[in-house]
């Protein structure tokens, strides 16, 4: 083996575990998150963190799609917090709009994620969201 093709290849190996290490120590934690509720979706307070599946129900404020990606944001109000809803176009976006309406009671359960530095639910498919 060249001397050019032995530095490649122990490139690669260090590449490799470090990937490896990588998602030992953090891919884990972020999989533990959801684990956490043991699949089931816990209530949503104020205290939820980032990763969790929740579930709640609230009062939509208001509705409208992204300017890209045909994605629905809906803006819920849940013990006077003003919370959005994001719903994939892959989620049933689109059916979802129709029968939604802004005042509508819903019961939602999604995933807590951050969008510029604020909490949002993510909906995973359309039968999270139903009408109270």
């Amino acid at each position: 083996m060249e001397k050019e093709e032995k530095v490649v290849v122990v490139l690669l190996v260090m590449a490799l575990f470090s990937l490896s290490t990588a998602y030992l120590l953090f891919g884990q934690e972020l999989a533990g998150a959801e684990q956490q509720s043991g699949g089931k979706a816990l209530k949503y307070t104020h205290e939820s963190e980032v990763g969790e599946k929740v579930s709640l129900d609230a009062e939509v404020l208001s509705k409208r799609f992204t300017y890209t990606g045909d994605h629905l944001l809906l803006e819920v109000n849940f013990d006077s917090e003003v919370l959005s809803v994001f719903i994939p176009k892959t989620a049933g976006a689109e059916a979802l709009d129709g029968s939604i309406k802004e005042g509508n009671f819903i019961s939602i359960t999604g995933i807590i994620s951050e969008y510029k530095g604020k909490k949002e639910i993510r909906v995973e498919r359309k039968e999270d969201i139903t009408l109270k």
